[in-house]
C-alpha cells in the first residue's frame, strides 16, 4: 500500500455550505480515486475566526453592541460546530491548526500539499496575504499544488504581487476556478496557470445524494431562495415574481444572522450542509447570488437565475460564461418572466469537457 499522504488547505471554516462541501468533494475524490495512505483536510483556524479575536473586536463600543456581538458569536459557533461535525463525518479533518509552526510539524513532510479551493488568495477577504494558504509550511520534500484556488478579486497592490510571485514560485502546478484569475496571474508573471472547475463538480448529482438529508415539511414544488451578504428583501421580491408566474411555493434559506421576517411560504433555519444539498437537488427553480448556489444549481440540473453581488463577481461571471449561461444573470428589476428553460444537454456537454480537463490537471499534478 502507498504511504503517500496528501494535505488540503482551504477556507472550510465558517458558516458557508459551499466551503464545507468543496472540501469534502476534493478530499473524497482523491481518497476514492488514488492510492493515497491519507488525505487530510488541514483544519486551519485563521486569526479572524478565533474567539479571542472576536471578543477583542467587541470591546470599547458600548454595552448594546457588545451584547449583540456576543449573541452573533454564539450563533456562529453553534452553527459552525455543526458544520465541522458534518465535515469530520465525511472527510479526514485534522486537529485545529493555529500557526505555521503547527502546520510544519504535522504536515510539512506530506508528499502532496494542495491549496484550494475557495477564496484562499483573496487578500481583502482574508485581511491580508495569509501565507498558510500559499503552503508556506511545506518542506522541500512536498509537491505544492493549487487546485481551483480563487482570487475573488481582480486588483492587488504591487507590493502584494511581489509577495504572491515569491510565494508561488516553487509550486509544481497551479489552477484557478476563474478564467479572469488565470489571466491576471499570467499578466503578472505567474505562468502556466490552468482554469478548472470548483471541487463540488467532482461529484455529480447522484453522488451528492449520498451526502444529503431531507428537510421536513418542505412543499413539493418550490422555488429555492439562497443569498449571501445582503438582507435579501429585493431578491425575495424577484423570487416571488418568478414563483407566481411558475406556480411555485417559495422556500428561503435564512442567513445565520438575519432577523428579517421574510414573506415566503417556508423559511429554513439552523441547517447543516446535508440539508442544503437536499434543498438544491429537489428545487424546481433557484434564485441565488452565491457562487456555490449557482454551481449546485448547475450540477443538480436545476432551472435558475443568478444575481450579482456588490463585489467578488468574477466567480459568477466565470462559471456562467464557461457553462454558456450568461443569459441567466439577471438584475433585481427582472419582471419574473423566464422565457426559456436551460438546455442541460448543452450545459452538460460543456461541463463534461471542463470536468475532464480538471481531472486531468489533478492526474498530472499528482504524478
Amino acid at each position: 500500500m502507498s504511504k503517500e499522504r496528501v494535505g488540503i488547505i482551504s477556507i472550510h471554516y465558517g458558516v458557508n455550505f459551499g466551503s464545507a462541501l468543496q472540501a469534502i468533494a476534493l478530499s473524497r475524490y482523491l481518497k476514492d480515486n488514488y492510492n493515497f495512505d491519507k488525505v487530510d483536510v488541514i483544519n486551519y483556524i485563521p486569526q479572524r475566526f478565533r474567539r479571542i479575536t472576536r471578543l477583542k473586536n467587541l470591546t470599547g463600543r458600548g454595552g448594546a453592541h457588545f451584547i449583540h456581538g456576543l449573541v452573533r458569536m454564539y450563533r456562529f459557533e453553534k452553527t459552525n460546530n455543526k458544520y465541522i461535525s458534518y465535515l469530520s463525518k465525511n472527510a479526514s479533518v485534522s486537529n485545529p491548526i493555529y500557526s505555521m509552526n503547527d502546520a510544519k510539524t504535522i504536515f510539512g513532510d506530506y508528499k502532496y500539499l494542495i491549496a484550494g479551493s475557495d477564496q484562499i488568495w483573496n487578500s481583502e477577504y482574508n485581511q491580508g496575504i495569509d501565507e498558510m494558504y500559499y503552503l508556506g509550511f511545506a518542506s522541500r520534500k512536498s509537491s505544492k499544488i493549487a487546485y481551483a484556488a480563487s482570487c475573488g478579486k481582480e486588483e492587488y497592490s504591487e507590493e502584494e504581487w511581489d509577495r504572491i510571485r515569491k510565494l508561488l514560485e516553487d509550486f509544481s502546478a497551479i489552477s484557478l476556478r476563474e478564467k479572469s484569475s488565470v489571466a491576471i496571474m499570467e499578466n503578472h508573471g505567474i505562468k502556466k496557470c490552468e482554469f478548472v472547475l470548483d471541487p463540488t463538480f467532482l461529484f455529480d448529482r447522484v453522488q451528492w445524494a449520498i451526502y444529503e438529508k431531507e428537510v421536513s415539511k418542505c412543499p413539493k414544488d418550490y422555488l429555492l431562495i439562497y443569498f449571501l451578504d445582503t438582507t435579501g428583501e429585493d431578491i425575495v421580491k424577484l423570487a416571488k415574481r418568478i414563483a407566481e408566474v411558475k406556480g411555485l411555493h417559495t422556500v428561503l434559506i435564512r442567513p445565520v444572522y438575519s432577523k428579517v421576517k421574510y414573506d415566503v411560504d417556508m423559511v429554513v433555519s439552523d441547517m447543516t450542509p446535508d440539508n442544503y444539498i437536499w434543498l438544491f437537488r429537489h428545487a424546481s427553480f433557484v434564485v441565488t447570488n452565491s457562487f456555490h448556489g449557482v454551481s449546485f444549481s448547475i450540477n443538480m440540473e436545476r432551472q435558475f437565475v443568478a444575481l450579482k453581488r456588490d463585489k467578488y463577481n468574477s466567480r459568477l461571471d466565470s462559471i456562467m460564461n464557461a457553462m454558456g449561461l450568461t443569459d441567466r444573470l439577471v438584475t433585481i428589476e427582472h419582471d419574473g418572466i423566464i422565457e426559456n428553460n436551460i438546455n442541460y444537454s448543452e450545459v452538460n456537454e460543456r461541463k463534461r469537457k471542463l470536468l475532464k480537463s480538471s481531472k486531468d490537471f489533478l492526474q498530472n499534478a499528482l504524478q
